[in-house]
């Protein structure tokens, strides 16, 4: 994938087994703030934690992705699904 073609996306997710996926934007969807990863096979909406703890790892994106990521690497301990509500 060139740079050029990174722009129009938040950023990109690495799977457990390698293949990388789009986070094409952000949006709350039940009270929280998710992404929208989709690929060739796959379209479908998480926190940033549930993709943490399924093995899914942020590659690059823009600073509010980084922000939400952020709360789940750097105390994962403590991360609970209600810590990304849209308040």
């Amino acid at each position: 994938m060139q740079i050029s073609h990174l722009k129009q996306f938040a950023g990109l997710v690495r799977r457990h087994n390698g293949t990388i996926l789009p986070v094409l934007k952000t949006e709350s969807v039940d009270g929280l703030v998710k992404l929208h990863i989709q690929g060739s096979v796959v379209d479908f909406w998480a926190t940033p934690e549930e993709l943490y703890f399924r093995g899914y790892r942020l590659l690059c994106a823009k600073p509010a992705i980084w922000d939400l990521w952020s709360r789940v690497i750097c105390a994962p301990d403590q991360a609970k699904p209600e810590a990304f509500a849209v308040h």
